[in-house]
């Protein structure tokens, strides 16, 4: 009787937790579900370990980010369960993408039509085995994943746990060999493959996550395996002050990194920059080379260096040349060391350009360049010309204007006007005068007497302020315009100067500012730096030449700072050409841009970057320190215009004269010919 009620007492229990959790019993076939990918009930303590420390991993960490957005990838079917429970914990917290083959991108990894997609932050990758996760190592392409993103690998197969370092190993080595540095592995494990290797049961109750740092005390550039954190039952991850994505590019532990870089003045000032370049001489420290690499952007290198403790590994691009950016076997210049992984990163006026990021990435943008034209002094003045100068083209033709309508009105009222007219406009008696009184008034000569009659006055006096006020003016401006330069203005913009007739050069292949303006991109022609030194820089200084260089305005102070020791100067058009950013370029999927932009942000947000272009670059040496900008006094050759005037006026009175006395001689001849004829 009491057998009989027990049983029933149990079954009641039972009917009634069915009943009331019926969530209970859904986890319950989920459980069971879930051993089964294991092989046996016996392991699902540990799959549930793992299922809890991968759902803390992303509830702790992939919330932090701005978007929210979770790409799950998995391979094996029998991992469907698996994936379900992991969701059911994260779905309120995240949006989730899952799928099982990523869209196929090209095999150079440049697919456009993903070009302006989000790129996959926060993943997370299922699989059963290496061969499932080479599968799916095959679709992270630079196109679709962000490699900077946070990556975590659960892997659930049946390797043994003396095999799990191992495989962590591969796994690891292999996201490195892509530049996936915030990565995590979790491996599940098989309980029939621990049993038959005779393993423990006690070490179920953990679950211990792989990471690796790339650099370190005793290595540089390797995926070592390292057990980071344990999850156990109970108690979460033991080391909580462990993140799963620990900062692991802060410190580069003097491990070298290969800089490729060229003259570029004053951003990178000529140096020896490796001990091949010394021939004969004994190879010299990184402490000599660091010395010897000056200039705002070796400021900005030597910086990182002590605060990203590397060392650097400097080459000379030779020539020295950015070159072009492209596929990797058209990759020219500085471009080919970064495109074929000779070099680690390069600096050294780098102006970020589209193409260019399209084929390597760039760093934060810390320094703002204006590239403008070095131009030669405009054509001086002739000495006529300066006596034109003062007025303005405008005055010049109302002046004409009114003394023309003025000659002509004296004209019609002398041979076509009635004599009440004329007495009335001119004057009783002065018809005959009006001519040379205009010009003698105007030229700032007196009138031997003043026309009769109140009107024609009235003219006079109109005349006489006009000229007074004009004839003042160009006084004063003459003098002005005499004590300033007397060159004629140079075209302020590129366009102007070539229609001007003007040869453009460039210094440096700047050719990506024409990039959109191929007419004016055919036009340019390149120098070499001994040409540039050499015949361009004295070319510049020649009056009238027609020609101008593409510079940095940094490029122009720093060279005038020596010039003008010589009595050289360069000097700038007034309007620039362009704008260049420029940033420090390294590979598409390197993970050194990471602690690249931080500090960079860093140098400009504290004005260190401002400060270091100041030792540099200073804009008052565009300014010709050899004139003299106070009073000047006028000396007698600036005066050669009048003179010049003055000589041609008496010219032309000796020849009237002298062709008078022919005139007189030879009327005088004729008349005494005739006077003898008559005879």
């Amino acid at each position: 009787m009491r057998l009989s009620w027990t049983c029933a007492g149990q079954l009641l229990v039972l009917l009634l937790s069915v009943l009331r959790f019926p969530a209970a019993a859904a986890n319950l076939a989920n459980n069971k579900t879930l051993a089964k990918l294991t092989g046996q009930s016996a392991s699902f303590t540990h799959t549930e370990l793992l299922i809890r420390a991968t759902a803390d991993i992303l509830l702790q960490h992939y919330t932090t980010f701005t978007s929210k957005q979770l790409y799950v990838r998995w391979e094996d079917g029998a991992s469907g369960p698996l994936v379900d429970e992991i969701l059911r914990r994260t779905a309120t917290h995240l949006s989730v993408l899952v799928e099982r083959d990523p869209p196929a991108t090209p095999a150079d990894g440049l697919d456009q039509s993903h070009h302006h997609q989000q790129l996959r932050l926060l993943n997370l990758l299922l699989v059963t085995d290496c061969a499932e996760f080479d599968h799916v190592v095959a679709g992270l392409t630079d196109e679709l994943y962000d490699y900077s993103g946070l990556y975590t690998v659960l892997l659930v197969g049946a390797s043994s746990k003396r095999q799990h370092l191992e495989t962590a190993g591969i796994i690891l080595r292999t996201l490195w060999a892509r530049y996936i540095v915030n990565v995590v592995v979790l491996i599940g494990d098989g309980r029939q493959q621990q049993q038959a290797d005779g393993d423990d049961d006690d070490d179920d109750d953990d679950v211990r996550l792989y990471t690796y740092f790339p650099y370190g005390e005793d290595y540089c550039e390797r995926a070592l395996p390292v057990v980071w954190n344990v999850y156990e039952r109970g108690v979460g991850f033991v080391h909580r002050e462990h993140s799963p994505f620990p900062p692991k590019l802060d410190n580069f532990y003097h491990c070298p990194l290969a800089v490729a870089t060229f003259p570029v003045y004053p951003f990178i000032i000529p140096s020896a920059m490796m001990a091949d370049l010394w021939p004969g001489h004994a190879e010299r420290t990184e402490q000599e080379e660091e010395e010897d690499l000056q200039g705002i952007e070796a400021m900005v290198l030597r910086t990182l260096r002590q605060r990203l403790n590397f060392r650097l590994q400097l080459m000379n691009v030779d020539p020295p040349d950015w070159g072009t950016a492209g596929p990797r076997d058209q990759a020219t210049g500085a471009s080919a060391y970064i495109r074929h992984l000779r070099a680690n990163l390069t600096i050294g006026y780098w102006a970020t350009t589209l193409h260019r990021n399209r084929y390597m990435a760039s760093s934060f943008a810390y320094y703002t360049s204006q590239l403008v034209l070095a131009v030669p002094p405009g054509a001086p003045y002739t000495s006529l010309e300066l006596l034109r100068c003062p007025l303005a083209k405008p005055i010049w033709a109302f002046l004409l204007c009114s003394l023309a309508a003025g000659l002509a009105v004296i004209g019609l009222l002398r041979w076509a006007g009635s004599p009440t007219a004329r007495h009335f406009v001119l004057g009783h008696d002065a018809p005959s005068r009006a001519w040379p009184a205009m010009i003698a008034v105007l030229l700032g000569a007196g009138l031997s007497r003043a026309p009769r009659g109140s009107f024609a006055r009235a003219l006079l006096l109109c005349w006489l302020a006009g000229t007074l006020v004009l004839r003042s003016a160009y006084t004063g401006s003459m003098i002005r315009f005499l004590q300033s330069d007397r060159n004629h203005t140079v075209p302020a913009n590129l366009p102007a100067l070539l229609d001007a007739g003007y040869q453009l050069y460039m210094y440096r292949n700047y050719s990506f500012v024409f990039d959109a303006y191929p007419h004016i991109g055919r036009r340019v022609q390149l120098v070499t730096a001994h040409q540039f030194r050499t015949a361009i820089v004295r070319r510049l200084q020649r009056p009238g030449a027609r020609l101008c260089v593409l510079l940095p305005l940094e490029t122009v102070t720093f060279l005038n700072r020596n010039l003008t020791r010589t009595g050289q100067l360069l000097r700038v058009a007034r309007e620039r050409v362009t704008v260049a950013k420029l940033a420090i370029y390294t590979q598409r999927t390197s993970a050194l841009l990471g602690p690249l932009n931080k500090l960079l942000e860093r140098f400009v947000a504290s004005g260190l970057l401002h400060r270091w272009a100041a030792q540099y670059h200073q804009l008052r040496f565009l300014a010709n320190p050899y004139q003299y900008r106070g009073r000047q006094q006028l000396v007698l050759a600036d005066m050669d215009g009048p003179f010049e005037i003055l000589l041609v006026g008496l010219g032309l009175g000796a020849g009237t004269f002298l062709i008078e006395l022919v005139a007189g001689r030879w009327e005088g001849g004729k008349r005494k010919k005739r006077q003898s004829g008559e005879q």
